[in-house]
């Protein structure tokens, strides 16, 4: 992945406060944030590569659930006879980090090696959850403050653990921009949520598999 311009996360100030998440560049503030960590025996620049390498179609069950999730977008779609605009999870080929950028997704920043954080905004209780309004870029994400939408923020971060080993640790942030969306969001997350969660543990044991693959 080729990073957009965006400052690399910057040596922790204050001792305790531990290091800047580049999270906190894009998304300082938010309603909700749910995060996965795992320790996985790899160099943090061998776990990083592999992290947005993973193709997580190679799990059957988590392109499942991908697809059912992307299923009201396609129907709607199809009765609208929509030719444009973002493609439907469930119909690409691959389901890795790298390819989520510019398919309804943008770079927002990378400490290549190290951190990468991707950005969204979208209204994801709607059957069609894009906006022609969506930001594209990294300034204007920051910026976007219109009602009746969520921004999502995505980080993937590689640090140290012990001789030859990384803790990973996957954290996405969603701020609601207005009171109304903000409901609609909790009704939408609490059917989602659970199906959200089990995917990402998926991610994190198919990543662990991948790294004991003899030959890596």
């Amino acid at each position: 992945m080729s990073a957009t311009p965006a400052q690399p996360p910057a040596p922790g100030a204050g001792g305790a406060a531990g290091p800047v998440l580049l999270l906190d560049q894009f998304l300082p503030e938010y309603d909700l944030s749910i995060v996965h960590a795992d320790v996985f025996r790899a160099p943090p620049a061998e776990c990083y590569e592999a992290a947005l390498e993973m193709d997580l179609f190679q799990a059957p069950l988590a392109r499942v659930l991908l697809g059912l999730r992307a299923l009201p977008q396609r129907v709607a779609g199809t009765l609208r006879g929509r030719g444009k605009g973002t493609v439907p999870a469930a119909s690409w080929d691959t389901f890795r980090l790298k390819d989520m950028v510019g398919l309804g997704w943008i770079l927002l920043g990378e400490s290549p090696g190290a951190e990468v954080v991707l950005g969204q905004v979208s209204r994801p209780w709607k059957s069609v959850a894009a906006s022609a309004d969506a930001p594209t870029t990294p300034t204007q994400f920051t910026g976007f403050g219109q009602a009746g939408y969520a921004k999502i923020a995505a980080g993937l971060r590689v640090d140290p653990y012990g001789a030859g080993s990384s803790i990973l640790t996957v954290e996405t942030r969603v701020a609601i921009t207005d009171e109304t969306s903000l409901r609609r969001f909790r009704r939408y997350w609490a059917l989602t949520g659970p199906f959200s969660s089990v995917i990402r543990r998926m991610a994190l044991r198919q990543l662990a598999d991948e790294l004991r693959r003899p030959g890596r």
